[in-house]
């Protein structure tokens, strides 16, 4: 299988976790993937989303959440954040957006993130916000 092709079947199961909460065209998947280098260069992000970093090979480094109203950089402002470290600007190669709806709460933007890390199981990052089993994610 090619890195391309885990990828997107990483971002599927991403995009059906939060499928309730995702501000993506009515289409279909549309998530935003690119190279960490080109995306620390975008001038507009979404204000909120869930965020998924990979390796060459197609697999998951970090997934992380940021959620900043008044800035539309946020996404990209929190991937510069992690970027500051030499061996993450060594590891990550891509990153995909999931854009959530601009009314979504930062406690489901959170339960997001912890989903996404529970299924995806990155190789970096512990602190992901802890899942409840019985509470799928839900419009907010």
């Amino acid at each position: 299988m090619t890195p391309n092709a885990i990828m997107r079947r990483q971002i599927e199961q991403a995009v059906g976790l939060m499928r309730p909460v995702l501000d993506l065209p009515a289409g279909g998947l549309q998530a935003c993937t690119m190279a960490v280098a080109r995306y620390a260069r975008v001038s507009s992000t979404p204000t909120s989303a869930v965020y998924i970093t990979w390796d060459p090979r197609g697999g998951c480094r970090y997934v992380g959440s940021g959620c900043r109203l008044e800035d539309v950089t946020a996404v990209r402002a929190r991937v510069r954040e992690h970027l500051r470290r030499r061996e993450r600007r060594a590891r990550w190669y891509a990153v995909t957006i999931l854009p959530v709806t601009p009314k979504t709460s930062l406690e489901v933007i959170r339960r997001c993130e912890g989903w996404v890390a529970f299924v995806l199981r990155p190789a970096e990052g512990s602190a992901h916000p802890l899942i409840d089993m019985e509470a799928p994610i839900t419009a907010a």
